[in-house]
């Protein structure tokens, strides 16, 4: 694919979370090495990356390792390296975090959206879990691929329409959902309805689980986050297909680094440190 193609893509894309958008932009990063772009040329090229998804942290901290590897004039194709062998690494080293949380089996959970750090969690608890709740969270189609990974590791997946989770999450004992961005202003970027649903799970004293990635770690805030023409009946209503939830809402943020019980704005600072210093500085 060529780097238009993949911009393309990117910004068509109404599936995918932040992982896979952190994975996508360092391929297209590693086509402008490839096809010898200018520094000024990839410069260019890393504010249109942020553009595509304004404010998601994925994106932000990979635009901002690059631009900071070109003024300290590092070699871009190592960095690019890093960045790839970070990503695997992040993936193992959560899979042992989810591991040592301790989830009670014959537990029924409920979830919000497409996450790929939720397909991990559920490839580890999945086969313990009696039920896993997954809303329709629309605006949007994602539900369609997450029933279909989800099916893979937990033998019951009801979807439920938005509309219903406090008459569903009555049973439910946890909560969980991924992230597209951990910010240091006190709270975390997801799917529009994820605050929603853990408002309800608070008032139903289920237990919320946060689950992302260390490379989500931003330091600082979003402002107006990515919006979508939605269409009822006809009649068109622009909605975020983000909301910004408060971590006042979250019991337990799971990482690769470790398992953080109610995070703080410091917690997600020193995430950030250890990720740009373990791409930038790995011996440091």
């Amino acid at each position: 694919m060529s780097i238009e193609e993949l911009l393309r893509e990117l910004r068509e894309d109404r599936v995918h979370g932040a992982s896979w958008y952190f994975l996508r932009g360092i391929d297209v990063i590693k086509l402008a090495i490839e096809n010898k772009l200018s520094i000024n040329d990839i410069k260019a090229l890393l504010n249109e990356l942020r553009s595509v998804r304004p404010g998601m942290a994925s994106i932000m901290n990979l635009t901002s390792i690059i631009e900071d590897a070109i003024n300290m004039d590092l070699d871009l194709n190592d960095i690019i390296n890093r960045l790839k062998n970070l990503y695997e690494e992040v993936s193992k080293r959560l899979m042992a975090q989810l591991d040592r949380y301790p989830i009670r089996c014959g537990s029924r959970v409920m979830t919000i959206s497409y996450s790929s750090a939720i397909k991990a969690a559920l490839s580890r608890w999945g086969k313990c879990l009696d039920t896993l709740y997954i809303m329709e969270s629309r605006p949007g189609n994602e539900v369609s691929q997450a029933i279909k990974d989800y099916l893979s590791h937990v033998s019951n997946v009801v979807p439920i329409p938005d509309s219903a989770i406090a008459h569903f999450i009555r049973d439910v004992s946890y909560v969980i959902s991924g992230a597209d961005g951990l910010y240091s202003d006190g709270y975390f970027l997801n799917k529009i309805g994820t605050e929603t649903l853990f408002i309800v799970a608070h008032r139903f004293d289920a237990n919320t689980v946060v689950i992302a990635e260390s490379y989500k770690a931003a330091v600082g805030g979003v402002g107006e986050t990515y919006s979508v023409d939605f269409n009822l009946d006809g009649l068109n209503v622009r909605v975020p297909l983000f909301d910004k939830v408060p971590f006042d809402l979250v019991d337990y943020l799971i990482t690769d680094l470790s398992i953080i019980k109610k995070p703080k704005p410091e917690d997600i600072e020193r995430l950030r440190e250890l990720l740009i210093n373990n791409v930038l500085n790995p011996s440091g």
